[in-house]
Formats: structure tokens, C-alpha cells, sequence
């Protein structure tokens, strides 16, 4: 049995450190089992969000929309990107028309294989971040934005991360990587669990791959609260 988990929103609040008590708990929880990451974050995310103890004990962490592996600290493989300059215009111009406010700096954050671009910007504070979350809901920014990269860029896909990101990759070089690198190379079920699972969300395209492939299942979870319940039955 293969367990794979988001961590933003699922494992720790958006951009948190994990709780204490429920960092106590999952440490336990994984013991002989497989235990693998699969992320939006790059690795130096993880680290400041997951304690060192239970990066250390798990099985693989998969970063950047699975666009790269670690495995007992070393890279087993990365992918790489390149952006369009048309699609840098392009989301300066969504950025700049944007009425939403206040703008924070850290726009455009370039990962392994993949872009984050972010409206309110990286830089914004907790309570920024769940503000434009709370704007994106009434006014769907993000998601016009994501189906206008869709529609126009053949090649790249994009899709809602965290509260206030787009995750833009090469099409098909999402989550859906870790899910099929375990196939072919683990074997065995796999279970998911993740916050962004419906269509549009980077959670999507595992899901997806896990019904399509119908090797295991898959967990909709909006807190680790939520998490834990589940957890403590298996």
C-alpha cells in the first residue's frame, strides 16, 4: 500500500507549519508504511512546513507538481520548462488589469518544471492571502485565467493551487506523475489524499489517473483535523 499526500491545506494549514499534535500523531501513524509527499512546493516549502523527522521517514517526496523526486535526500529525476515569453505578457497583463488590491511582490515564482504565478503575489501576509482567497471566490480570477492558458497554449496546462496561485506546467507533467512513477516502479495501491481534487484543482489529475488506472482511492480533505479522522481508521 502506497500513501500519497498533499500538504498545503491537507496536512498543514495553507502555508503553515504542521500542528504540534497531529505532527506527533501522523509521525506514529506512518511507521511501516509508504509514505510519499506530492506537492506544488518546492523542496525548501516542504522544509519549512513538515518537521525534519517526518521528511526523513517518508518513502519519496514528489515537489513542484511531481516535476521532481527525492528519494533519502536525492534527486532521482526532474523535468524542465519553458515559459512562452507570450504567456509572460499575457499574465503581466492579468496582473496589471486586476482589480484587486493590495499587489504583494513575488508574482511570477519559477520551480522545477513548472511556474506559480500568483495575482496577490507570494509576499502577501496570511491575512492577504485569505482575502484575495475570499475575492478569487466571488469574482473566479484565477480560474479565468487558467482556462485562458488552457485555451490558448497547447502545450502547458494550468490549474488552482493553494489559495492564491496558478500551477503552470507542460502539459501532463502534473501530479499525476507520482502516481504513475509508483505504478511502474513501487507497484502496489495507491491512496490519495488532497484538498484541490475537483476539475481545475492540482489535486485533479492524480485523482483522475487513480479512477482511470482503478489501483486504489483517493480522499477529499479540507483540514488535518478532517485528515486525522480518516487516518485513525486505517
Amino acid at each position: 500500500m502506497n500513501y500519497l499526500f498533499d500538504i498545503d491545506g491537507t496536512l498543514t494549514l495553507p502555508r503553515q507549519k504542521i500542528d504540534p499534535s497531529f505532527e506527533e500523531f501522523f509521525f506514529k501513524w506512518m511507521h511501516g508504511k509508504k509514505v510519499y509527499f506530492v506537492t506544488g512546493s518546492d523542496l525548501k516549502k516542504i522544509y519549512e512546513q513538515l518537521t525534519p523527522r517526518i521528511i526523513e521517514k517518508a518513502s519519496g517526496i514528489f515537489c513542484s507538481m511531481a516535476n521532481e523526486l527525492y528519494i533519502d535526500g536525492k534527486q532521482i529525476y526532474k523535468n524542465n520548462l519553458i515559459i512562452p515569453e507570450k504567456l509572460i505578457y499575457d499574465l503581466e497583463q492579468f496582473l496589471k488589469k486586476s482589480s484587486y488590491s493590495p499587489k504583494r511582490d513575488n508574482n511570477f515564482e519559477y520551480r522545477t518544471g513548472m511556474l506559480n504565478f500568483s495575482i496577490a503575489g507570494r509576499q502577501s501576509s496570511l491575512e492577504e492571502r485569505e482575502a484575495y482567497y475570499l475575492f478569487d471566490i466571488k469574482n473566479s480570477e484565477r480560474k479565468f485565467i487558467a482556462d485562458y492558458i488552457n485555451k490558448n497554449f497547447e502545450d502547458l496546462e494550468a490549474c488552482l493551487g493553494g489559495q492564491i496561485s496558478i500551477d503552470i506546467q507542460n502539459k501532463g507533467n502534473n501530479k499525476s506523475l507520482a502516481s504513475k512513477w509508483i505504478r511502474k516502479n513501487i507497484g502496489g495501491r495507491i491512496i490519495f489524499f488532497g484538498d484541490k481534487t475537483k476539475k481545475g484543482g492540482n489535486d485533479y489529475d492524480i485523482v483522475k489517473d487513480i479512477e482511470d488506472s482503478n489501483d486504489g482511492e483517493w480522499f477529499n480533505v479540507q483540514r488535518f483535523q478532517q485528515l486525522k479522522k480518516i487516518l485513525e481508521m486505517k
